[in-house]
């Protein structure tokens, strides 16, 4: 009988205990209180149902594995943050443990639970089809003990074939009123998510393509409407791309999603705006997916591989950049990874290998409160939804710090208009290598012919709101504003609903 690892773990105190790291259960200090300006309150929070539409979405892969929370706790922590996209990867594995018979809602793997429960919390699911089945093919685990897949299996063995496209057919006829966006594959470019004689195994990108046109095929022919997301990779991997462009899933896909990690929160931008040329040349959507990306809290964490060391206020500063230069990109949705520390071998340090926690989570390990990145995402979520629009300005930055050393070339913006009263809604940052303690520089800003009439800044790592002096010039010229590290917007006061510092 299989035995969830986190329950050996936890059976067997494996793990450390949550009270071993530093947990900061409150927002980070923004940049905005070194400035001059006058705080008014804060962001009042918004929970998911009251936002009606946004491209900030929450990676929950295992929600419907065991856990001390029950799948509707955990989805009651992404309306709590103002998720509006659920990522969900259902395992085939337990959902047919006897041949033939489905299972969508057992106790160990409630699916339906997961799904019903973001809906009734306005929050869009996204069902990842991935992994095998020990029934039909050899064992081997993936580093997320989801039971692995030979492709030449799925494609060329008649029993696995068959057997995979009755349980992918079972799936979107159970979900086909609920669920409209389905991603096919986890990293297909990389050999951690495939297996071949029980060991890893890089299947070609031609099979992959393989398996995107089955898949598609048999969603539509029970859900034509089908949103199909494709690719899925690991980094941005333009040559795959290209390989995938010319293979026989080219026709049976809507999106390009990529997983674009990395030390740097924009390191992978000129990649992603190259994957957007490519794919307009081949006659497909230039809006592509963040399905995947993530960055850890603390040195002592699994699943990673860059840089350090890394502590909770540069997690919430590389949350809130990438997810933002995703929106500068102009994606449809962005996905952090993920809702919740998980089990996960340390890759770094003197217990590489031994069993430890991944720390990209929004919540701690164990004591499941919030971290400086939930507050921070939080901000971002309750704020830019569908009441804005993306839109270009003609925005004019001068650094005004004296003695200061940065170039304009590190200033970071995203520019969007205030759909109702068409004023505009400025997003800037320093894209330089995050510092916990970072001294905020100032900088002037214009805004040729548009205006705020009520301006106001608000500190996307704390919440805080502060009152923005308008210049005797107009309201399209701002100075004397704190630019750092993290970011800060600047936009209308009507956007902005307010509750006093000190509440909760």
């Amino acid at each position: 009988m299989r035995i969830e690892i986190l329950t050996i773990l936890l059976a067997f105190g494996l793990l450390a205990c949550s009270d071993e790291i530093k947990q900061d259960t409150g927002p980070a200090r923004g940049p905005g209180r070194q400035s001059d300006l006058e705080c008014l309150g804060k962001l009042r929070p918004r929970q998911s149902e009251e936002i009606s539409g946004s491209m900030w979405g929450i990676s929950c892969h295992w929600i419907v594995d065991p856990h001390e929370l029950t799948a509707g706790q955990q989805v009651d922590q992404l309306a709590q943050l103002g998720a509006k996209w659920g990522f969900l990867c259902p395992d085939w594995n337990r959902i047919e443990s006897e041949e033939g018979k489905y299972d969508f809602n057992t106790p160990d793997h409630p699916l339906d639970e997961a799904v019903n429960a973001m809906i009734k919390r306005k929050i869009t699911p996204i069902i990842q089809i991935y992994g095998g089945n020990q029934m039909y093919m050899p064992v081997a685990p993936d580093p997320n003990n989801r039971q692995m897949a030979d492709a030449s299996l799925l494609l060329d063995d008649p029993v696995v074939r068959q057997a995979w496209h009755r349980y992918i057919e079972a799936m979107a006829e159970r979900y086909k009123e609920s669920v409209k966006f389905w991603e096919i594959w986890n990293e297909p470019n990389s050999d951690y998510f495939w297996q071949r004689d029980g060991a890893y195994f890089r299947t070609p990108v031609s099979d992959y393509g393989r398996i995107v046109k089955e898949v598609a095929a048999i969603i539509r022919s029970v859900q034509p409407d089908a949103v199909i997301i494709a690719g899925s990779t690991a980094t941005v991997h333009l040559e795959y791309l290209e390989d995938f462009l010319s293979s026989e899933g080219t026709d049976f896909f809507d999106y390009w999603s990529v997983h674009p990690y990395g030390e740097l929160p924009e390191a992978r931008d000129d990649e992603i705006r190259r994957a957007q040329k490519i794919l307009e040349v081949h006659g497909k959507s230039a809006v592509m997916w963040q399905s995947e990306c993530g960055f850890p809290s603390d040195k002592d964490t699994g699943g990673w591989g860059w840089g350090g060391p890394w502590d909770e206020t540069k997690h919430a500063k590389w949350v809130l950049r990438r997810l933002l230069s995703d929106a500068a990109a102009g994606m449809q949705a962005s996905v952090y990874f993920v809702l919740n520390d998980y089990p996960a071998l340390l890759e770094l340090g003197p217990d590489k290998g031994k069993m430890g926690i991944n720390r990209k989570g929004l919540h701690y390990f164990g004591s499941w409160e919030p971290k400086p990145a939930a507050f921070a995402f939080q901000n971002l979520a309750g704020l830019v939804d569908n009441r804005m629009v993306q839109e270009p300005y003609d925005v004019s930055m001068e650094i005004v710090s004296p003695g200061s050393t940065l170039s304009l070339d590190n200033i970071r913006t995203y520019t969007l208009k205030d759909r109702l009263s068409g004023s505009p809604v400025v997003v800037y940052w320093l894209a330089v290598p995050m510092v916990t303690d970072f001294t905020a520089q100032t900088v002037r800003i214009t805004l040729p012919e548009e205006t705020i009439d009520q301006p106001v800044l608000v500190d996307l790592l704390d919440g805080r709101v502060y009152e923005v002096p308008v210049n005797h010039e107009g309201s399209a010229l701002f100075e004397e504003l704190p630019l750092a590290d993290s970011p800060l917007i600047l936009c209308n006061r009507r956007l902005v609903e307010l509750i006093p510092e000190s509440a909760k």
